[in-house]
């Protein structure tokens, strides 16, 4: 389940550090840390964590300020430990061009329900793409800031920026963003657009974003 209730900046901090954590093996032993924050911090990591200030330089012991939402810190970032994994387990495609690597980025993050990161993630690639692929892009994270919203209780939120992002996708070719498989996504998130609209419960889980390979 998405965690809520997180200040700004230690949400953004938490952020940071699961979208490098796909990559970085300093970010991974930082979560590590924040997931179960016992013994001492590798020199990586700690300089990981006193970079978005989560610990004083040199120390190991999280910031005073951030000391009330140790247990939401520490599930959030078990689930971007998880996304890491997965996404280091996909072995994607040296060919990948920018935006199939985002994409590939975004699939774990949004599976682990750290939808923040997705839109951190998509935004990246979104500010230089263009045309149907920007269409796309905004289409993509407008879904993503939904299922945010909603994890936050804003149905009314949730429920403007799920008809938007799909209106964008059904506006565009099924494949502009490979390797996600954009109707896939469209059929996915039609129950939800369907609940919302008619201020009905929406289904118990959120979908996966489906690719095509």
């Amino acid at each position: 389940m998405p965690t809520a209730g997180l200040p700004l900046p230690l949400r953004n901090a938490l952020a940071a550090l699961a979208i490098a954590a796909l990559d970085d093996d300093s970010a991974v032993a930082a979560l590590r840390w924040l997931a179960e924050p016992t013994g001492e911090l590798a020199p990586g990591a700690a300089k990981r964590l006193a970079d978005v200030h989560l610990v004083e330089p040199g120390g190991a012991v999280l910031l005073e300020v951030h000391a009330t939402h140790a247990a939401v810190a520490a599930a959030h970032a078990a689930r971007a430990l998880s996304a890491a994994a997965a996404h280091r387990d996909a072995l994607p495609p040296s060919s990948d061009t920018p935006i199939a690597v985002a994409i590939r980025g975004a699939a774990v993050l949004w599976r682990e329900g750290l939808f923040f990161e997705v839109h951190e993630v998509l935004e990246a690639v979104w500010k230089t793409a263009k045309g149907d692929t920007r269409q796309a892009l905004q289409g993509v994270i407008q879904i993503a800031v939904a299922y945010h919203h909603l994890s936050h209780g804003n149905s009314r939120g949730a429920r403007t920026l799920m008809t938007e992002g799909r209106g964008r996708l059904e506006r565009v070719p099924p494949s502009v963003l490979w390797p996600l498989d954009v109707g896939a996504l469209l059929d996915a998130t039609a129950p939800w657009a369907t609940a919302l609209v008619g201020r009905r419960p929406t289904p118990p889980a959120h979908p996966l974003l489906a690719l095509a390979g």
